[in-house]
């Protein structure tokens, strides 16, 4: 609808493939072929796949070879980018350019399709909206080639044991419950973990102790809120730190010097941490949305949900057990997309009050959750626990750990500041 050239670089893509002719054959599957716009790039890296398909030898003959019947003087051609002045060495670099000149296009051709659709009057509004964000969710590389032999993954596994065997920061996603770590090895990138309990047992004030504890090692973490406001997740964030009881925070008048003293202690250090509390998210497409944008600016380390039953979908669903199951599945998803580890909060069923303890048929309204889940933790009260008390003791059930054994721990929760500590 502009009329303006699409963008793109003809150096960019002449240097990629200039690169595999350098024997970087191995980067083949990686690219696709719409991530070339000129025309004979296109046709040199279609011959290039073909010859890889076949365990052939990818060079200038072979590839002149494949194309001389399209392109003229095609040994001229391909020995023309032989001569280019790069370094394969950099052919990471020459791709991450190339992508982002083809994933550009693609989201011009997105947008002027939504406007296409909006200006024929063929989608509501609301349903306009679910159709741009599906186009704008879609992922353009999703066919792109992957050796997925059982060679490749065996490198990855090594590469990634020896990656963490030397970190130095191996404990950067540990939970700072430290017999929880113990059975868990902490939180993983590519896990969907899910905390549940009945209602008023301490849910929210578990993951933000969480985050708390996260964030003062340097993580970057999302806390995505359908219940409470950013407001009061702020304050409670404020009475955990500052040791204030969060009724005050509340009320108020009710907060004396001391207390003045304690909050502004603490203002500081709780502005380091990188925590953002977002409560405007309504659905889960704009979740996924939302991280992918942390995520390729380098600031997402860790997202939580709060809490799962209260999350929608824009995909047309027959019931609410459905959609559930399409958030959650979606969850999982992006916990394997974006590399991280993705927390969700779920209520318990009522079957789950009268129950001894809570177990993963009282997740509320889904299988789908036990299923896309790879951890799930129940926060859990014995029934002989007074509860009023200024604190008390809460049971932490690993009920499913799809990488590791199940069991128990036990924390102390300090309800008026909304704190939980370690029973050692």
């Amino acid at each position: 609808m502009y009329n303006q050239p699409l963008p793109y670089n003809s150096e960019t893509e002449k240097s990629v493939l200039a690169s595999i002719l350098f024997d970087k054959q191995d980067y083949i599957p990686r690219l696709n072929e719409s991530d070339f716009y000129d025309t004979l790039c296109q046709t040199i890296y279609k011959a290039m796949v073909c010859l890889y398909d076949r365990k052939q030898t990818v060079d200038s003959v072979t590839v002149a070879d494949a194309i001389s019947g399209q392109v003229r003087d095609a040994l001229s051609v391909t020995s023309n980018l032989m001569l280019m002045q790069v370094n394969p060495q950099n052919i990471e670099y020459y791709i991450e350019q190339l992508k982002d000149y083809s994933e550009r296009r693609y989201k011009i051709a997105s947008c002027n399709k939504i406007i296409e659709a909006a200006y024929a009057g063929t989608h509501s509004a609301a349903e306009l909206k679910n159709y741009a964000l599906q186009l704008m969710d879609t992922d353009i590389y999703a066919n792109t080639r992957k050796d997925r032999s059982l060679k490749t993954v065996l490198l990855d596994v090594m590469e990634d044991i020896d990656k963490k065997y030397r970190q130095k920061d191996d404990e950067k996603l540990f939970t700072g419950f430290y017999d929880l770590d113990k059975v868990t090895g902490g939180l993983h990138p590519e896990e969907l973990t899910i905390i549940a309990a009945r209602p008023g047992i301490g849910k929210t004030a578990f993951v933000i102790q969480l985050f708390i504890n996260l964030g003062q090692k340097g993580n970057s973490c999302l806390l995505v809120s359908r219940e409470m406001s950013s407001l009061q997740i702020g304050k409670r964030i404020l009475s955990n730190m500052a040791g204030v009881d969060g009724q005050k925070l509340r009320f108020c008048k009710s907060l004396k010097d001391e207390d003045f003293k304690k909050i502004a202690g603490v203002t500081g250090p709780i502005s380091d941490l990188k925590i953002e509390i977002n409560d405007e998210l309504a659905n889960i497409q704009e979740i996924k949305a939302y991280c992918r944008e942390l995520k390729s600016k380098n600031s997402l380390d860790i997202v939580a949900v709060d809490y799962l039953q209260l999350c929608r979908t824009l995909k047309k669903c027959d019931s609410r057990r459905l959609e559930i199951d399409d958030v959650s599945r979606t969850l999982k998803e992006m916990s394997m997309e974006l590399h991280i580890p993705v927390v969700a909060l779920s209520q318990l069923s009522r079957e789950a009050v009268g129950a001894a303890e809570p177990e993963l048929n009282h997740l509320k309204e889904s299988g789908g959750i036990e299923q896309d889940a790879d951890n799930v933790l129940f926060l859990h009260v014995p029934k002989d626990t007074d509860e009023t008390s200024e604190a008390f003791d809460i049971k932490v059930k690993v009920g499913k750990q799809r990488n590791g054994p199940t069991g128990h721990i036990w924390l102390r929760y300090y309800r008026k500041i909304f704190k939980f500590f370690n029973v050692r």
